[in-house]
């Protein structure tokens, strides 16, 4: 009888849970991380490594799951303003209800707050490609990756050749203009920044908003910027906080945060949101959702991007996003920020129309359409035009939202 005690024992001891899965995990402060012995048991597993060094997730204690909120859902659907002060428990039980009544709720959301009928059209030069010297593992303007993607760097386009493509966007019915610079900051580059003050001024004379991208840029650049008119500044936080490192080493989060600061305190509308698919579980989409919807401002625009591997980067072979993970957090995000612009950004050209239309109920109202989104393939103008057309779409004005429809 002593092995079925000893064996009875062993069964009545704590398992060990492995560090990430596919399902959301409990978060943990940094104080409560495991201690280096530990920690070893609960390295999340490799598979094929990219021949570049990527610095590898932090390890996370796991402790006893704190309960989900019952009334989540029920509490945020009903609500009639936003609020910052999420748990990511309450978004980890909102993220996780049943997919298609989720779709439902946050339909419902998306209707008291904005007219459902209406998608920006938005649209994206590249106005500064490659040399960026940043270690992104999903971008092909790195230097790191040059040789492997074949991508050469380019110098800054002229204000002219910015201004002659806002004006064709423009004519294809874009409202927004965005302009990306593969720069890590804005140090040193008074000049260029001269020059893209006069894009945002061009761009705003045409009444279309004006949004750059230029990595991180401090008070004073932001404050000129402002002064130029920008509408809005883009710069994503990617993922969650426990899985960047595992993206990026040459720019912390905190660094993203705090350009966002910067922008957010100039005035300027924050333009930040995420990617799926670079490796990482549901439970960093979560804090993902948990990290901009706890600004103390709300970003007025969400992207949601769709990881497109590119052969050379060290996230080149990555399998597909799956879409259902993609509406979990357009769904998610609307019901959490629920006056905030959701756009389908990278990975659009991959989904059916049907996929699309999906998005759209689920609270999705600006997509990126053109030529390129800036090193990857964009869906054309005359492609979304015949698609409104087919689902009785219409695209949202500049510095304009109609008002929701009446509830009976």
């Amino acid at each position: 009888m002593k092995p079925a005690r000893l064996a009875l024992r062993r069964l009545a001891g704590p398992l060990v849970r492995p560090a990430q899965c596919n399902s959301i995990r409990s978060f943990t402060t940094v104080r409560s991380r495991a201690s280096p012995a530990s920690a070893a048991l609960v390295q999340p597993q490799h598979h094929d490594q990219p021949p570049f060094p990527i610095p590898g997730p932090i390890p996370v204690a796991h402790e006893p799951r704190t309960p989900i909120p019952e009334n989540a859902l029920r509490d945020a659907v009903s609500a009639t303003s936003p609020r910052n002060n999420w748990t990511r428990d309450e978004i980890a039980a909102i993220y996780e209800h049943p997919l298609m009544d989720l779709v439902h709720q946050a339909s419902l959301v998306h209707r008291r707050f904005h007219n459902p009928a209406e998608v920006q059209l938005c649209t994206l030069m590249n106005i500064k490609t490659g040399g960026c010297t940043e270690d992104c593992s999903y971008c092909a303007q790195s230097t790191r990756y040059q040789k492997g993607t074949g991508l050469q760097a380019k110098k800054v386009e002229t204000v002219e050749t910015v201004l002659a493509a806002a004006r064709e966007a423009k004519a294809n019915g874009s409202t927004r203009f965005c302009m990306g610079a593969a720069w890590r900051d804005m140090r040193g580059r008074k000049n260029s920044l001269r020059n893209i003050v006069k894009m945002v001024e061009g761009v705003r004379e045409l009444g279309m908003e004006a949004c750059v991208t230029l990595g991180m840029i401090d008070g004073e650049q932001a404050k000129e910027l402002k002064s130029a008119g920008l509408t809005a500044y883009n710069h994503n936080v990617d993922t969650s906080r426990e899985f960047y490192p595992s993206v990026i080493s040459t720019r912390t989060y905190d660094e993203r945060l705090q350009t966002l600061g910067h922008v957010r305190n100039a005035g300027i509308n924050v333009c930040s949101g995420g990617i799926l698919g670079l490796g990482e579980t549901a439970t960093d989409r979560v804090g993902l959702l948990h990290t901009v919807s706890t600004l103390p401002k709300h970003p007025e625009s969400f992207p949601v991007n769709a990881l497109v591997p590119i052969k050379g980067t060290p996230l080149g072979d990555r399998p597909p996003i799956d879409f259902t993970s993609m509406l979990r957090t357009i769904a998610t995000a609307r019901i959490i920020m629920p006056a905030t612009i959701v756009r389908i950004a990278a990975g659009r050209k991959t989904m059916s129309e049907e996929k699309q239309a999906l998005c759209f109920m689920a609270g999705a109202n600006a997509i990126f359409t053109g030529e390129k989104m800036l090193t990857t393939e964009c869906n054309g103008w005359d492609e979304d035009k015949v698609m409104f057309d087919r689902w009785g779409l219409e695209p949202m004005k500049s510095f304009e939202k109609s008002p929701p429809p009446p509830t009976s």
